[in-house]
């Protein structure tokens, strides 16, 4: 299921069980949380966004 805007990262979310990971690629990250890494302001949205849906951001740049 490709994500291309923030419902459909939420419904990912939505479906994933506790422990179950999801990896989303740094280009599609800064999409949707313009302008992206490395920036302080996008990680809070993305922080706040990922904490609302019960989950929490492992950022693995080496994976990209």
């Amino acid at each position: 299921m490709p994500i291309a805007t923030l419902a459909d990262l939420s419904n990912l979310l939505n479906t994933l069980a506790v422990g179950q990971r999801a990896a989303l690629p740094y280009s599609v990250y800064g999409l949707l949380f313009p302008p992206g890494e490395p920036d302080d302001g996008a990680r809070v949205l993305a922080f706040g966004f990922a904490r609302e849906h019960g989950c929490l951001i492992e950022n693995q740049p080496p994976a990209q």
